[in-house]
């Protein structure tokens, strides 16, 4: 990436350093290259990324680069040539929701004298497309009251005071974030909450560095830490400030990292060696808070990991929904046992069906659910069901230990119907009437256990 180029046409009696800036500017292509994007995956990469470009006359006509974003006035400009240069940074592009100009000069006071040259309906669309950076002002304070709705509305009323930092002591503050946090739980109004809080922080971005916005920098600062609470306690990875904008991102990256949360870092899994000490730490004592990152800590376990075991997974989850109707809102209770099921998940599956290896218990669970939908077999079936997927993961890891198996769909088809025909010939009805789509599942669950099978 290059930050500065600057551009000159070539002329005589010119300073050397003018000519070497314009042979540099040529080698770097630097007009088209301005137009790119940088390359941030690879930031060394030679002739790409060029922040800046420095020119008197030039590029004031016949250039588009959508994504311009910001021109540097310090030189008269009138009439055509004043508008052709805010025209400059008038383009759409994404990400990018207005161009700005930073006028040194005072260009403005030209502004009128410049569009009388229009028909008054076409220069009152000009003007309407140029404001003033405070204008943004009042929707920032819109927004702002906006969010501390939000929460009002779920009876956390202190949450202005925590925002600005009145609360008088940590204690309060801690009881506000935890009170903030759990009214979160629902998913529409965590939802509600990151885009209030983007809107608010696409104003505050707009007017940083001006003073006008620095009464909002703390607010910015501490909703942040709540979104980054919310998604630790509610392991929703859907939360992110991502395309926030630059400046108000490295603020709440920077407040983050004070507190020792690395931002970079996403919310600690609950198979991680560390998840107990990490829950501890949120929670700060407070037993619903520990309670509530566990269960969905366990709830989001179960969804990403369900495909692996499905057997497995749905008995997990059963588990969480019993202990939660068991003991209500007993918190100490739930999250003593919210740790035997972590335990139990940390485990994997354990038991085994009398006569089948883990493997095979693991497909002939999953199979019952799709042909009885139940837990068990008719007796009569039971042990020809096992004799069945016994046969069928013999089959699978003898055809699947081959390099690249699953890249190649004319192997994957003969697999199915080699597994179909197995089924077919099972003499038990409920295989034969779904047999097609049972092939099919048994397919994709041996696709997603390839490693457990042929190890």
């Amino acid at each position: 990436m290059k930050p500065v180029t600057v551009l000159s046409a070539d002329a005589t009696n010119e300073l050397a350093v003018v000519t070497e800036a314009r042979k540099e500017a040529k080698c770097w292509n630097a007009v088209e290259n301005f137009c790119k994007p940088f390359d941030f995956d690879d930031p060394d990469k030679e002739l790409t990324g060029i922040a800046f470009l420095v020119v008197c006359d030039m590029l004031l006509t016949g250039f588009d680069a959508p994504i311009e974003q910001v021109m540097y006035l310090d030189k008269r400009l009138r009439e055509h040539n004043l508008l052709q240069a805010i025209a400059r940074v008038n383009r759409v592009a994404t990400g990018k929701h207005r161009g700005f100009v930073v006028d040194y000069i005072g260009l403005a006071n030209h502004l009128s004298h410049a569009l009388s040259i229009y028909a008054a309906e076409d220069a009152q669309d000009i003007q309407q497309g140029l404001k003033n950076l405070l204008t943004e002002l009042p929707i920032l304070e819109e927004r702002y009251q906006r969010l501390l709705q939000h929460f009002r509305s779920s009876a956390v009323t202190d949450i202005e005071a925590f925002v600005t930092g009145a609360l008088a002591t940590p204690e309060t503050e801690v009881a506000v974030v935890h009170a903030a946090v759990g009214a979160m739980k629902d998913i529409k109004r965590r939802a509600d909450f990151e885009v209030y809080l983007k809107k608010f922080l696409q104003s505050l971005n707009l007017i940083l560095p001006h003073e006008a916005g620095h009464l909002y920098r703390g607010p910015a600062k501490r909703f942040g830490y709540l979104l980054r609470m919310v998604k630790e306690r509610y392991k929703d990875d859907s939360l992110d400030l991502a395309d926030a904008g630059a400046k108000v991102k490295a603020l709440i990256n920077e407040h983050l990292m004070d507190l020792g949360i690395n931002p970079k870092i996403p919310p600690v899994e609950l198979l991680s060696d560390d998840f107990m000490a990490n829950v501890r730490k949120h929670a700060g004592g407070n037993p619903e808070a520990k309670a509530s990152e566990m269960e969905h800590a366990i709830r989001k376990h179960c969804t990403v990991h369900f495909e692996e075991d499905p057997a497995f997974y749905k008995r997990l989850s059963d588990k969480l929904e019993k202990l939660i109707q068991e003991h209500k809102d007993n918190w100490e209770a739930l999250a003593e046992a919210y740790e035997q099921l972590r335990e139990e998940a940390l485990g994997g599956r354990k038991e085994v069906v009398e006569g089948l290896t883990k493997e095979a218990t693991t497909f002939y669970e999953y199979v019952l659910h799709l042909a009885f939908d139940r837990h068990e077999a008719p007796a009569e079936y039971r042990q020809p069901l096992k004799h069945v997927m016994t046969r069928i993961v013999e089959i699978l890891q003898e055809t699947i230990d081959i390099i690249d198996f699953w890249k190649k769909p004319v192997e994957v088809k003969k697999l199915r119907g080699t597994i179909d025909t197995e089924l077919l010939l099972s003499n038990i009805p409920a295989l034969i009437e779904r047999h097609e789509r049972i092939a099919v599942e048994i397919v994709k669950l041996a696709e997603r256990r390839h490693r457990d099978l042929i190890s």
